[in-house]
């Protein structure tokens, strides 16, 4: 039995290789908030748990350097408190999303499936919408006063901040490297070592007839890697992720309707669509969405001015994701940028658009 309902899911069309198929995110239920706010000190104990606290947070992803980063607004501290967060707090985590439940497979320790005594698969229930939106360190505290009675302590921080911007890498490898090799040797032969997710398999497989000696900035050696192959990175969760525009997604399309969480009309923008749901932790760069139940509203362009069609499944691959909330208000979702799930007619241009692609290839 799966996470989600089977009859949901709608076969592909065997007879269309570019059919995708969909996933219908779970209806109900999605009016009952859940939230964990942490800040921990250098060492990863708690330093505070501010989820009870009047919070506002944003969290933004996109492709390139910096691209991931989260902006939490805690308010009417105690001295104290307030103290204790700008001198020990090092690390942000924030989780979010609503308390609906699911059903999935049990598994053990080891991703095993767990069996009962009549050899049948045992299963749980689990959050279905609810997870980890951010994990990243504070690079800047400040305070401020909204109004006579509302202060407020404000935490910038930045997923990969350490080994992007304060890693140093001195290594000699022999011949033999490749594209992938070479962003494998360099995150793991780095003074602070970042876990590889992901890498694209549109790299280029070329080897390099001589040996290479790495020295300085890592950072500099993935984006000259990543420029040479129309790619970009980013670090999500410490994870270092490596894709180019062009990657086929191979996940299902996750299908978003007003009665799932679909908020307001899409927009077409010049590269694709801009729409809103309710706060969704399972969105990533790069999932596909397909909307559904609701007319986008459509651009008026001038002439000489590029526009991006609109896709014929309305079909959308997220390239930029903003998750926004707070604890005592109204504002509790997800916007998201997405560009056609085959690039028609925006693929060549974002691949020219620094802010888009990210290294600027």
């Amino acid at each position: 039995m799966s996470l989600w309902d089977e009859a949901s899911l709608p076969t592909p069309n065997k007879s269309d290789p570019g059919s995708t198929p969909t996933l219908t995110m779970p209806s109900g239920a999605l009016w009952i908030r859940k939230y964990k706010i942490l800040v921990t000190d250098a060492q990863d104990n708690e330093a505070l748990n501010v989820s009870e606290l009047h919070c506002t947070f944003e969290v933004h992803k996109r492709r390139g350097r910096g691209g991931f980063y989260a902006i939490v607004r805690i308010y009417n501290l105690t001295a104290e408190t307030e103290n204790k967060l700008v001198m020990e707090g090092d690390r942000l985590i924030i989780e979010a999303g609503y308390t609906t439940q699911a059903i999935q497979d049990k598994t053990d320790e080891n991703g095993n499936e767990v069996k009962d005594k009549d050899g049948n698969t045992e299963t749980e229930q689990v959050d279905a919408q609810y997870g980890k939106i951010f994990d990243g360190r504070i690079i800047w505290p400040s305070r401020s006063r909204e109004s006579n009675v509302d202060y407020i302590l404000t935490l910038m921080a930045i997923d990969g901040d350490q080994p992007l911007n304060l890693n140093f890498i001195s290594k000699t490898v022999n011949r033999g490297l490749n594209a992938r090799k070479t962003i494998e040797t360099v995150s793991g032969g780095s003074e602070v070592q970042t876990p590889v997710n992901y890498i694209s398999e549109g790299l280029s497989t070329q080897v390099f007839p001589r040996g290479k000696v790495f020295f300085g900035d890592p950072y500099r050696y993935i984006q000259e890697t990543c420029r040479g192959n129309q790619a970009s990175f980013y670090i999500e969760n410490g994870s270092l992720n490596v894709t180019r525009l062009q990657d086929t997604a191979k996940d299902e399309a996750i299908v978003m309707t007003p009665e799932n969480g679909l908020i307001g009309t899409p927009q077409q923008v010049q590269f694709g669509v801009s729409f809103k749901i309710l706060l969704n932790p399972t969105i990533h760069l790069g999932s596909l969405i397909k909307i559904q139940g609701v007319q986008v509203d459509e651009a008026s362009v001038t002439p000489g001015q590029q526009q991006a069609p609109l896709d014929d499944e309305w079909i959308y691959q997220a390239i930029e994701i903003t998750h926004v909330g707070d604890t005592r208000g109204n504002d509790w979702y997800t916007e998201i940028n997405g560009i056609s799930r085959y690039g028609t007619g925006a693929l060549a241009a974002l691949l020219s658009n620094a802010g888009q692609n990210g290294n600027g290839v």
